[in-house]
């Protein structure tokens, strides 16, 4: 830390002695102490807070409270509200609802923040959570899933949004004692027991494994995943599906269709690439709908889909990201 750094820090801590006194947060003895300290401490570090001089050259934007405030904010304390407060609080937290099945999530974390300003409740906290998960904003989501169980510990879905929030970071250990926990107080949920053996069986199958392409096919950086367990091996040496891939490979459309997929893998760093992955084995910037949109694809999947129905199933099952049902704001 340069010389100039410690003597505005200096400053900071001196000024917030001093607002302590000036405020009177603090009386008789105690500011009176506090007046004594400033004075040493004045002496010792050689910056005056009362000297016009090193206020133009030392003070900060914001008062050391300030940045204390920004950088820890303060935990939700349950509050005895009025008829009033509740209704308005309620309201907007409809509102948020709203907006969140209109998919504008940042406009919806307003109105919850909105809510929380109002009345700390813990609905509303874990209501934002799910749209900071939407927006990927997955450490924002563990703080507000903690939140509210601070306002209501025995709240099962607070720890689910926390274990999805979890899940999305590759935190798979956290995610499971989450989940665990959700389950705890509410057994008889099945999400929750299903989220829970998807992140068991992430965290037993270790790294994905990879299968080669077919003959014909681009090969795909980084492989093929496994798909929540499911070897993509299984697929490839599906004999239906490999008499289509064959068929459509000679068509110029498919083979652009693979060659685009192969470049959106290679974009997102490879499915092996743990930085990157999703909960599903698939890297989370892919785009499998607009992937699908692609008619050379699509006309794929439903010829695959009309002779293995069940096969298709399970892929569109570990395409579904684990927790995505846990998404739905509390009314």
């Amino acid at each position: 830390m340069s010389k100039d750094q410690q003597d505005r820090l200096s400053y900071a801590i001196l000024q917030h002695f001093q607002d302590l006194i000036n405020t009177k947060a603090v009386s008789g003895d105690a500011a009176e102490s506090m007046a004594v300290a400033v004075q040493c401490l004045t002496e010792a570090l050689g910056v005056d807070v009362a000297d016009a001089q090193y206020t133009a050259k030392l003070k900060v934007d914001q008062t050391l409270q300030e940045i204390f405030d920004k950088a820890n904010p303060p935990r939700p304390a349950k509050k005895v509200a009025t008829k009033d407060e509740e209704a308005k609080a309620n309201e907007l937290k409809d509102q948020g609802n709203e907006l969140m099945k209109q998919n504008k999530y940042e406009e919806a974390i307003e109105k919850y923040t909105e809510a929380i300003e109002v009345v700390p409740v813990a609905t509303y906290f874990c209501n934002r959570a799910a749209a900071y998960s939407k927006l990927t904003q997955h450490e924002n989501a563990v703080n507000d899933a903690k939140d509210a169980l601070l306002l209501d510990p025995g709240y099962s879905k607070a720890y689910a949004r926390m274990g999805f929030a979890y899940l999305n970071m590759n935190k798979l250990s956290e995610a499971e004692d989450a989940y665990s926990n959700a389950l705890r107080l509410d057994p008889s949920n099945q999400s929750y027991k299903d989220n829970l053996d998807a992140v068991k069986e992430k965290i037993n199958a270790g790294p994905n494994v990879m299968a080669q392409a077919p003959p014909g096919m681009p090969p795909m950086p980084g492989g093929f995943p496994n798909l929540g367990g499911m070897d993509f091996s299984q697929i490839l040496n599906n004999p239906a599906f490999m008499n289509m891939a064959q068929q459509f490979m000679n068509d110029p459309n498919m083979q652009q269709a693979f060659t685009q997929m192969a470049d959106q893998f290679m974009t997102a760093g490879g499915v092996g690439n743990a930085a990157n992955v999703g909960p599903n084995g698939i890297p989370e910037n892919i785009d499998i709908n607009a992937m699908m949109s692609n008619p050379a694809l699509r006309s794929m999947a439903e010829n695959f889909e009309a002779q293995n129905p069940e096969m298709m199933n399970q892929l569109r099952e570990q395409f579904r990201r684990p927790g995505d049902d846990n998404d739905t704001p509390n009314p």
